[in-house]
């Protein structure tokens, strides 16, 4: 029998609003990720504009801090003059002479230019001497006709007027010899400067040649030190070359010497063996000419030095087969059988 009082609590998406809750829930986020996907490339870059941003402000802070610290800025100066001084010193050890005559080229031109400038000054001084000399005259000029029409009551005003005229002149004389007066104490100062650069530069230019006639001195000794010491210690160009031409010819020596020492030691024993046959045969042709000498004797002088005892004849030798009996031998034995004494 059923209960008429369920009390059985219903999950929430089991009820009517849970299943409306879900559509709507589900609806939302499905809407909501359709419409990120499509702000995704404004949000993209707007994340990329504000990473952007905030690198330059970073980059222009470091900036602004590196300026404002004033041991970055010392650093800085003397990384600056490091530099320059390096630079300098780089040059001057490339040309040292180059870079003392550029400068006493560099000083001739700045002495010229003194020297024109003093030939202005002068031509200034005689300009206000001039002028001196003509404000002079027409000074006197007025005063000439001041002092006539000062006589005459129709000219005073033009008397007047020229005395007037030649007291400007005179002040302007005055104004003008002071000015000549600084102008030629300035022109003697500069003429004394000019001479006195005249002859710094010339013993600059004298030191130069002698520093010049010392480098080329101390580079030519230095040179014949280099070589000596270069030769000394091996390290010249060639030594490489040097040394493997000199193991090469030892190793031919040793070579070539090698195979004359083989060929001597395989050829002794057959220079040996030929010097024991000619030792023999010059013994058997020592014999044989003895024997040929006896034969001889006894042919020539047999018929009168003959014993009454019958003597026989020495056994000839054979003649070996396939040879001919020597004919110096059938010579010998030819009169002892024709000789009929002679048994």
């Amino acid at each position: 029998m059923s209960n008429p009082l369920d009390t059985t609590i219903k999950p929430f998406l089991s009820r009517p609003e849970g299943k409306v809750g879900l559509v709507v829930t589900t609806a939302a986020v499905v809407a909501t990720g359709y419409g990120l996907f499509l702000l995704l490339p404004v949000l993209i870059t707007l994340a990329t504009n504000l990473l952007t941003l905030a690198t330059l402000c970073a980059a222009i802070a470091v900036l602004i801090y590196l300026v404002a610290d004033g041991r970055v800025r010392a650093f800085a100066a003397y990384l600056y003059k490091s530099f320059f001084r390096a630079l300098t010193g780089f040059f001057i050890q490339i040309d040292p002479i180059g870079i003392l005559r550029a400068h006493i080229d560099e000083l001739r031109e700045k002495l010229a230019a003194m020297r024109r400038q003093l030939g202005n000054l002068n031509g200034q001084i005689l300009r206000v001497e001039r002028s001196i000399d003509d404000n002079q005259k027409l000074r006197e000029q007025a005063l000439a006709l001041a002092s006539a029409g000062k006589r005459d009551p129709a000219h005073l005003d033009a008397s007047r007027l020229q005395a007037r005229h030649a007291v400007k002149l005179e002040d302007s004389n005055t104004r003008l010899a002071a000015m000549r007066a600084q102008m030629q104490t300035l022109f003697r100062m500069l003429k004394k400067l000019g001479d006195t650069s005249e002859l710094v530069l010339q013993d600059m230019q004298n030191t130069v040649d002698i520093k010049t006639r010392e480098r080329t001195s101390i580079k030519a000794a230095y040179s014949a030190y280099r070589g000596a010491l270069a030769i000394l210690q091996g390290q010249s160009e060639g030594r490489e070359l040097y040394d493997r031409t000199m193991e090469f010819l030892n190793d031919d020596y040793a070579k070539k010497l090698g195979e004359i020492e083989l060929f001597m030691d395989f050829s002794d024993g057959v220079i040996k063996a030929a010097d024991l046959e000619n030792l023999a045969y010059d013994a058997r042709a020592t014999e044989r000419l003895n024997e040929w000498e006896r034969r001889l004797s006894e042919s020539l002088l047999g018929d009168k030095l003959a014993a009454p005892v019958v003597r026989s004849n020495p056994p000839t030798a054979a003649a070996p087969r396939g040879e001919s009996p020597d004919p110096l031998d059938r010579l010998l034995d030819a009169p002892s059988a024709q000789n009929p004494g002679v048994r």
